[in-house]
């Protein structure tokens, strides 16, 4: 499958947070449907799955009210803000979950259940486990942003060179942006740079250079590899674990199954940075 470069980042940004917050989900509604299950048998009354499940949708509305949230806090720093940010979305929360009971029991089912009463229910239900949830996740969302600036402040603490200077075969020295270049390939005791004008040899070695550059935009996807994130187009699974990557000039470099975890972290964390 194929990915653009905006779709692969939101993807592997939202990736482990996802599959963490949906995984919570299932097993708050399961454990929401078995709970129903043992009171009713309890209460000597009716159990309907259909009903048990309906009501279990407060547990999913956290899903993209959490996702937006993140993304809202990390619009600022003010922590009166943050605390709006969350208190909205607890009355969000709130409200919208009474409409949700009473569209899908109008479209889905034969009794339509009345707003206002599922409001009631919720409050007493469900109210206080809302503002832990959400005041839970607004220290988290804290600390992952701090973590975020601090990566930010040790990036910038470091130096990093800004430009290579390459002798051409006429004794000529150019000097080389590298971030206009697409990547470095091993070529023993030597390094290929490949630029959009043209390849360059460069007198170094691929794991020396590597240390020079910066570990947020430069990445190695290979043994003999070393990729300018930004410089990066489609990435293309093999269905092994290796992937294609397209870069900006159309050329295709495999990345390493060995390799593909740290980079996409890299690659995460680098368009998630320069996307603020």
């Amino acid at each position: 499958m194929q990915l653009n470069k905006s779709i692969f980042t939101d993807l592997e940004l939202w990736q482990k947070p996802k599959h963490v917050l949906i995984t919570c989900l299932v097993f708050f509604t399961t454990a929401n449907v078995i709970l129903d299950y043992v009171f009713t048998r309890f209460q000597n009354s009716s159990f309907y799955i259909s009903e048990s499940l309906l009501f279990s949708t407060y547990w999913l509305l956290y899903l993209p009210l959490l996702l937006l949230t993140y993304k809202l806090t990390q619009t600022t720093q003010k922590s009166i803000f943050k605390l709006l940010i969350i208190s909205s979305a607890i009355v969000f929360h709130m409200l919208a979950y009474p409409a949700l009971v009473w569209i899908l029991s109008a479209v889905f089912y034969e009794h339509t259940f009345d707003y206002w009463q599922t409001f009631n229910y919720a409050l007493s239900a469900y109210f206080l486990k809302t503002v832990i949830v959400y005041g839970f996740s607004l220290v988290a969302f804290t600390l992952l942003n701090r973590k975020t600036e601090a990566i930010e402040q040790s990036n910038a603490a470091r130096n990093f060179i800004s430009s290579i200077l390459i002798n051409d075969n006429n004794n000529r020295k150019s000097v080389l942006d590298v971030n206009e270049i697409l990547y470095f390939s091993a070529n023993s005791p030597y390094i290929d740079i490949y630029h959009p004008d043209r390849k360059y040899l460069y007198t170094e070695t691929l794991k020396a250079l590597e240390t020079q550059l910066n570990d947020q935009q430069f990445v190695r996807i290979h043994k003999s590899h070393i990729v300018n994130l930004d410089k990066v187009a489609t990435i293309q699974s093999r269905q092994n674990g290796d992937y294609d990557l397209t870069l900006a000039d159309n050329t295709m470099l495999r990345l390493s199954r060995n390799y593909a975890k740290h980079f996409k972290q890299k690659f995460s964390e680098r368009h998630q940075l320069t996307t603020k």
